[in-house]
């Protein structure tokens, strides 16, 4: 018995150790995937270490800095006031506060509380809360009152330069995204406004770059995928774009931009059934959004369920008239359903255009 003691008491040791050693790993993880520009990871990491301590304060900071990151506003602001009930300092709380207000849609609390700030992140968040009140001229004078304020203006550069880059004015943008480019080469705000500029200069390749790059820092970011998926899908390149897909829609199952995409890829695969099912299983999320519903009517038409497939795609038409490929599908679907002047009216202006196809002729002449 006695030969057993040290051993016990070692075991024990190791026990108690490993109940503590979680915490200062969580929040290890969490420290390092923030400090990456991993913010998923990091809130996720934040979270494990708030359940083995709720009131580990360097977890909650850690939090609602990654909150305020993804625009979770309103859930940074709940976290910084668990923050402010443990007593705990955070060093710039009213900036953060203030960027979680103006996500919350809270303008004005925001506004507040830039008071008696004149640095130019202040200013960046007061020209982000005029652009969201709508009003253009205040925008710009605090953008260029905080190019002249002190402190770091990077995330000012960069506000600014999404801004213009928003209203599709590649011109005014590029000199604000070189400057992002010389200040901080591999931080994700630049690979954002580095694509975002690239695709208005119709820069495929460079663009696709710059999103991917993106996701080898977050893999989980919801713009970059969706940037990257829309650029490989310009290149031809299905194979690079199907995985990026499936982990869309792993990592947002309800979103209806995952939904369809993930359609479109098993479209592209010809399996019509499944595109059908997958989108019928979520039709009422799918109501408001065309592309969507014009791809279920597709599917409907090409498994020979025309009246559902008129019900899908009369209103996408009305929606979209210029689409070729709706205005098609339509002709086709009023076709079979025996209303050949409707479809001779649907089909004629495309098919006596300089875009019409044989395709389009020979609908024509069916409709005739």
């Amino acid at each position: 018995m006695m030969t057993n003691r040290p051993f016990a008491a070692l075991t024990l040791a190791l026990l108690l150790a490993a109940c503590d050693n979680p915490v200062a790993d969580h929040r290890g993880d969490a420290e390092a995937a923030f400090a990456s520009q991993n913010y998923f990871a990091a809130r996720d990491a934040a979270q494990q270490a708030l359940r083995d301590n709720p009131d580990d304060a360097a977890a909650l900071e850690i939090m609602a800095r990654a909150q305020v990151a993804m625009g979770q506003g309103r859930d940074a602001l709940l976290t910084l006031d668990r923050l402010a009930n443990l007593g705990a300092a955070v060093a710039d709380e009213t900036l953060l506060r203030a960027e979680a207000s103006l996500q919350a849609g809270d303008t004005r609390e925001a506004v507040n509380l830039l008071a008696n700030d004149q640095s130019a992140e202040a200013w960046r968040l007061r020209a982000l809360a005029a652009s969201q009140d709508g009003d253009e001229a205040e925008m710009l004078a605090a953008f260029a009152k905080g190019r002249e304020a002190e402190g770091d203006k990077y995330k000012l550069i960069v506000a600014e330069a999404s801004w213009y880059l928003t209203q599709g004015n590649a011109d005014a943008a590029r000199a604000l995204v070189t400057q992002a480019q010389k200040a901080a080469p591999g931080r994700v705000e630049t690979l954002f406004v580095t694509a975002r500029l690239a695709q208005l200069d119709e820069d495929t390749e460079l663009a696709s770059r710059a999103y991917l790059g993106i996701l080898d820092i977050t893999p989980l970011d919801r713009p970059a995928l969706l940037g990257a998926i829309s650029e490989m899908g310009k290149l031809g390149r299905i194979d690079l774009l199907r995985p990026l897909v499936a982990r869309g829609l792993e990592a947002y199952p309800n979103d209806v931009e995952f939904i369809f995409l993930d359609a479109r890829v098993k479209a592209e695969d010809g399996k019509w059934a499944a595109v059908r099912d997958e989108l019928q299983k979520h039709e009422s999320a799918i109501a408001g959004y065309p592309d969507a519903r014009g791809l279920y009517g597709e599917a409907l038409r090409r498994l020979g369920q025309f009246e559902l497939a008129r019900a899908q795609l009369a209103p996408v038409f009305r929606l979209t008239p210029d689409d070729q490929s709706v205005r098609r599908s339509y002709a086709e679907v009023l076709l079979e359903t025996g209303d050949k002047d409707e479809a001779r009216r649907v089909i004629e202006p495309l098919a006596n255009s300089p875009e019409g196809t044989a395709e389009d002729r020979a609908l024509l002449a069916k409709a005739s």
